[in-house]
């Protein structure tokens, strides 16, 4: 991650409206092709310390207009490095102990004979002379081996560094506002990590927003300590579907941070759905085979629709929407134990919905936890081999309801 040093050359303030100067090619090509060599550069210098690898990002300034940039463009790329520890780093400690003491007992040293230390330390730990001296201070952390530069060309590194440029932005906010047509699992699962606390509201058709904060952040003198955690979440919302960021900027240059896909930040690649069990991917597969009339004028979404569940975010499995403007939600209860149900059930009641279908593998379901699903108001539908899409969908007629817009 960049840091406040890299971006702040480059922001500027527009009546009240922070915006960040990207480094853009001129047309000519020259700023790609530049940056391809330092992709090449460092997947050539593949099994340096790290050490050398910044000093030969360094001699890069002769090349450059800018060295501000140059910095950015090295810690994008050191950052997107594999660094591994030096092999002989586990021995640098004893290595240390050993050549101290003998430097201690051989002291005052005999001229030309500075090998002594290393020596009497090598034949004591079984190195050689050479090994002992690459040892000594192998732990550090510019000693580590570049065991995998990226393999990107001049227009990844490009798009990389606007898009972390941007993201050094949010280390100075104190609120940001993400508004998004999905992604949500991807999103809400970074939030998480982050330890921010969250409002979601829907705005429109597949849009929603959700309001970032920090969990103490009406309390603290200082909001913007939530900076790099609105940092890290950065990432993901780039990886959504129509996304925006609006972010409230305090710092020497305050003011609002808005962003969105396009220009220096490219728009994100479509990804492949992934299911989170075979049963999901059954129901998904037999509506996908269902041609005109047999779906009813219904389409079917997986994951995008985030519910409000109290101080959580329930995203169920599946959306199914009708032409008519109509949607139900679907979630598959699968390999369940009894905590993991009790808070599943928690979590639909807070949500309060009243157009969701429960689809729960019967094969663990007794007692006290199939009456807890039957007693929530929901239509369930119980399956012992794998789900079927034409129970789902007639129950669907019967539960779905118009989204306030």
């Amino acid at each position: 991650m960049l840091k406040r040093t890299h971006v702040a050359p480059f922001l500027r303030d527009d009546d009240g409206l922070v915006r960040v100067e990207p480094l853009e090619d001129d047309g000519s090509g020259r700023v790609v092709r530049l940056l391809d060599r330092f992709c090449r550069l460092l997947r050539r210098l593949e099994g340096a310390d790290r050490r050398a690898v910044v000093e030969a990002l360094r001699r890069q300034e002769r090349r450059v207009r800018d060295r501000r940039r140059l910095d950015g463009i090295a810690r994008t790329l050191l950052d997107a490095c594999r660094f591994e520890p030096h092999p002989l780093a586990a021995r640098a400690p004893a290595v240390r102990e050993a050549v101290f003491a003998a430097r201690g007992r051989l002291w005052p040293p005999t001229p030309g004979d500075g090998d002594a230390p290393y020596r009497e330390a090598a034949t004591s730990l079984g190195l050689t002379v050479d090994e002992a001296r690459d040892a000594l201070y192998a732990d550090r952390p510019e000693r580590r081996r570049l065991v995998k530069a990226p393999a990107w060309d001049g227009q990844r590194l490009l798009d990389r560094y606007n898009l972390e440029l941007a993201r050094a932005v949010l280390l100075d906010a104190e609120r940001v506002t993400v508004t998004a047509r999905g992604g949500w699992r991807e999103l809400f699962a970074a939030v998480k990590l982050a330890r921010l606390m969250y409002r979601i509201e829907r705005t429109g058709r597949r849009r929603y927003r959700v309001e970032l904060t920090g969990p103490a952040s009406p309390f603290v003198a200082r909001p913007r300590r939530y900076g790099v955690r609105f940092a890290r979440v950065f990432p993901a919302v780039t990886r959504a579907p129509g996304w925006r960021i609006d972010a409230q900027i305090r710092g020497d240059r305050p003011g609002r941070f808005v962003l969105e896909p396009g220009g220096p930040i490219p728009s994100p690649r479509r990804r492949r759905a992934s299911y989170d069990s075979r049963w999901e991917r059954d129901l998904a597969a037999e509506f996908a085979d269902r041609l005109g009339q047999e779906r009813r004028g219904w389409s079917l979404a997986r994951e995008t629709t985030p519910v409000a569940a109290g101080e959580h975010v329930f995203l169920p499995d599946f959306t199914l929407r009708h032409q008519d403007g109509r949607e139900a939600l679907v979630e598959i209860v699968g390999f369940w134990t009894p905590d993991y149900l009790r808070a599943k059930v928690e979590k639909v009641r807070a949500a309060g919905l009243h157009n969701l279908i429960l689809v729960v593998y019967r094969g663990l379901a007794a007692g006290e936890q199939a009456a807890a699903l039957e007693e929530l108001g929901a239509p369930v539908l119980w399956f012992a081999d794998k789900p079927r899409i034409s129970p789902v969908l007639e129950a669907a007629e019967s539960v779905a309801t118009t989204p306030d817009r």
